[in-house]
């Protein structure tokens, strides 16, 4: 168990020479068990393999003018978003106007009708309600 303990201690600290964090003495001692040890000489020549072969999927940093085009999209596209909000919400005020004008005018109009008298009265019928009324009142011919 002390054993692994060991292995386990070496692989930290050669993880941290081989990743550039080591003080100078312990990167020191680190190479000097590099010397001594295949184990350790075989794992580091597994992480550079690894290194290299992440090194190829890793994409080359942007140059300048890629820089620029990206930046110059993102403006245009937010350009682009903050002008369909400004439309919308100019539409969502003149709906909202529309609306208020529309409830005003009901309410005047409401207000206008109570303000007509209500108390108005039947008047008396005039000779043509009399005269459908007697109409109808007759019996019907029998023949």
């Amino acid at each position: 168990m002390s054993q692994n303990k060991g292995k386990q201690e070496w692989d930290l600290r050669l993880s941290a020479w081989f990743d550039g964090e080591a003080s100078t003495m312990d990167a020191g001692e680190v190479r000097a068990h590099l010397m001594e040890s295949p184990a350790a000489r075989a794992k580091l020549q597994e992480w550079r393999s690894l290194r290299e072969d992440l090194a190829l999927l890793q994409p080359e940093a942007p140059s300048a003018q890629q820089l620029f085009a990206m930046q110059a999209r993102f403006e245009d596209g937010l350009a682009e978003e903050v002008f369909r909000v400004a439309r919308a919400l100019r539409l969502w005020n003149r709906a909202a106007v529309l609306l208020l004008a529309l409830g005003l005018g009901f309410w005047v109009v409401d207000r206008l009708m109570l303000s007509v008298p209500t108390d108005t009265y039947a008047s008396e019928p005039s000779a043509i309600d009399t005269a459908i009324r007697e109409f109808m009142a007759r019996p019907i011919p029998q023949n």
